[in-house]
């Protein structure tokens, strides 16, 4: 029986992406996603995070509208009304027309999908192609916990230890530091090749060199934006307030062997790598 919900046993796939943008939280997905949404080639759903198959087997998710993978496919639909304006945007910024050749969704959330469930993703669509984000667990725990306990409270009333603690426990924060895990269980289901691990550091230094490398890796044309601010600006951004040191002694202590296992991975895939 499959899990995720249908409203028929043969749906129609010709919808479903040809690949997603996995997470996890907070390493650059959103930059990503509005690089990738601009390019002529590509038809990016329309939301960023569905949410859909991180719902699945669990309680509605607030922000998911689709209660079936047939709702979830006729959401990539296009309306005449939204593929001129994309006929436009492309003209404007890479001199051609809207052509997508493959289609893409991201929720950040993906990368902590259980292994029987990203097996049936991936029989949904044999050829998928993941993109799993890397960046220092203590980074990307605050930035979380920034965007989150942050972002109701005036930065003179800083966070505090304890409730910081509390945070990490109860969000699932282990779990995204985790990224030996991640990169397991999807590539146990992936095709070789199939899932591109890419740096969240090289958004900051390179980041045209970087979106080159994902657009070669998704098989479509590189450098085809011409005029594109979305390079160099930064895209859901948390305040500019640094680590307290007694949360980063903290964060060191509580994620000592998953930053060990961050830099091993760093070092085998380099600037970025597809596994």
């Amino acid at each position: 029986m499959p899990i995720t919900p249908l409203r028929s046993s043969n749906p129609d796939l010709r919808n479903f992406p040809d690949f997603m943008i996995l997470g996890p939280q907070r390493t650059g997905t959103t930059w990503l996603y509005f690089n990738l949404h601009l390019h002529p080639e590509i038809l990016m759903h329309r939301m960023k995070e569905t949410y859909f198959f991180s719902s699945v087997g669990k309680p509605p998710h607030p922000r998911c509208p689709f209660q079936t993978l047939e709702d979830y496919l006729e959401s990539f639909n296009e309306s005449a009304g939204e593929k001129l304006r994309k006929h436009y945007t492309s003209l404007r910024k890479s001199l051609t027309l809207y052509r997508p050749r493959i289609r893409g969704e991201a929720s950040a959330s993906y990368a902590l999908l259980e292994d029987e469930l990203i097996a049936e993703i991936v029989g949904f669509r044999r050829d998928l192609k993941g993109i799993l984000m890397l960046r220092h667990p203590v980074e990307r725990a605050w930035s979380h916990a920034k965007k989150t306990l942050v972002r109701d409270r005036s930065e003179s009333a800083p966070i505090t230890l304890d409730a910081f603690r509390d945070y990490l426990k109860s969000s699932g924060q282990r779990q995204r530091a985790g990224y030996r895990g991640m990169i397991e269980r999807w590539r146990k289901h992936l095709q070789p090749g199939h899932l591109y691990l890419g740096r969240y550091d090289r958004i900051a230094s390179e980041p045209a060199a970087f979106l080159a490398d994902i657009e070669r890796f998704l098989g479509v044309t590189t450098r085809a934006l011409f005029f594109n601010r979305h390079l160099t600006i930064k895209l859901n951004p948390t305040s500019d307030l640094g680590t307290p040191p007694e949360i980063e002694t903290f964060l060191r202590e509580s994620l000592g062997p998953d930053i060990d296992s961050y830099e091993e991975i760093v070092r085998e895939v380099g600037d970025g790598k597809a596994v």
